[in-house]
């Protein structure tokens, strides 16, 4: 939602979409919590040295604008709004220095993300710099997000070979993974990837041209004794997410590629690849597969990956140390969803220890623990009990 605001369009137009229907489910209108008229929403960007923090509150009715909005280096508010008006479709914000002098103040309008003006109302003084600044590295940093979510019958057409940047839906991926054969390195990847996913054996993947030089997908494969093309319009739809999922990450930077002062664990140049629904069309054994080679290259690239999942194979393919980066979805008693770390769990230790992470979600197990149920030991006792003996001996 704020990587769609972050692209500088009127908040009603960003988040209730074209004809390609709404960025989001039930659009603007469905942003606030039931029985709400407004969301808010923040976002903390390091880039360096410097942590900057974005938080704005977004109304949906009953005019759609910004009500509140704030941004801070460090702790210190370069950028903060006054109480919104309701009759009006502007908002003042006062903008200041690092130190927190805040004397000054401009009128922004209230129909899309200040962020976005602060480079035209923000005066290029030393301090208005720094505010543009700021501004930007939060705008960058929420752009980058890349939301994909795959829809396979609209990846089975020829695309045009300029069209290579994949899109959310991955409809042109023949044109995006047809830029990406250009690396022998990169076409060798992508072939053992499709020869360790599928049962037959797979000797190249190459691209087919129309007559109008549009691109489409093509593997070849061994079939029966036979070199076999298998183009994009008859490949399965396991076979087409598994590949836009691989695309996305490959069309990110390589580390190596980014200036030095770039190559390290912030925000600046890096890509967030938000995948929906990692596992569908694929079977479970497959599922390994796919998070190998996604860590893989979020080890080499500019490249941060979040992925949405059910499927208890892709828990069980996830190593110990990023169980840290598991994050469990489920609802509290009062109706709202409630994100818990899967370390965080009361019961995270006896879990882990007795078996699968994938058991136990198929055993609904992944559930925190009332209050009056948390263990509060440390994993040393936790460990003694599972395990009926000192865990120090």
């Amino acid at each position: 939602m704020l990587s769609r605001l972050a692209h500088d369009e009127d908040i009603r137009d960003a988040l209730d979409g074209g004809r390609e229907g709404p960025a989001v489910r039930g659009g603007v209108a469905g942003c606030a919590p039931f029985g709400a008229s407004s969301f808010a929403l923040g976002a903390t960007v390091r880039t360096g040295d410097d942590v900057v923090r974005f938080d704005v509150e977004i109304q949906t009715e009953p005019h759609v604008q910004v009500v509140y909005e704030r941004l801070s280096l460090d702790g210190h508010d370069l950028l903060i709004t006054d109480p919104a008006n309701p009759d009006s479709g502007d908002i003042r914000a006062a903008w200041g220095t690092a130190s927190g002098d805040r004397s000054a103040k401009e009128t922004f309008r209230a129909g899309r993300l200040l962020i976005g003006q602060v480079l035209a109302r923000v005066p290029a003084t030393e301090d208005g710099r720094r505010v543009h600044l700021a501004a930007a590295q939060v705008m960058g940093a929420l752009r980058s997000v890349f939301v994909l979510d795959p829809v396979p019958h609209l990846m089975r057409q020829y695309v045009p070979a300029r069209d290579s940047w994949l899109r959310r839906d991955a409809d042109n991926l023949s044109a995006a993974v047809g830029s990406l054969l250009e690396s022998p390195a990169t076409k060798e990847l992508i072939r053992r990837a499709l020869h360790d996913l599928n049962e037959q054996e797979v000797l190249d993947v190459t691209v087919s041209r129309s007559d109008l030089g549009d691109l489409m997908l093509t593997a070849v494969e061994q079939i029966g004794g036979h070199r076999t093309e298998v183009p994009a319009r008859v490949m399965s739809d396991g076979t087409l997410r598994f590949l836009a999922i691989l695309t996305s990450v490959l069309q990110a930077p390589t580390v190596d590629t980014m200036p030095e002062h770039l190559a390290s664990d912030d925000a600046a140049g890096q890509t967030t690849v938000v995948i929906e629904e990692l596992e569908n069309g694929l079977h479970a054994s497959q599922a390994a597969t796919l998070i190998t080679l996604i860590r893989d290259q979020v080890s080499s690239r500019r490249v941060r990956a979040l992925a949405t999942a059910h499927s208890p194979a892709v828990l069980d393919a996830l190593t110990g140390d990023e169980h840290r980066s598991v994050i469990i979805c489920q609802r509290s008693a009062d109706g709202a969803s409630r994100l818990t770390r899967l370390v965080d769990l009361a019961d995270y230790w006896k879990i882990a220890a007795v078996g699968s992470l994938g058991r136990a979600a198929e055993d609904d197990r992944l559930r925190d623990a009332p209050d009056d149920r948390r263990d509060d030991r440390d994993a040393r006792a936790v460990l003694d009990d599972i395990l009926g003996r000192s865990a120090s001996s």
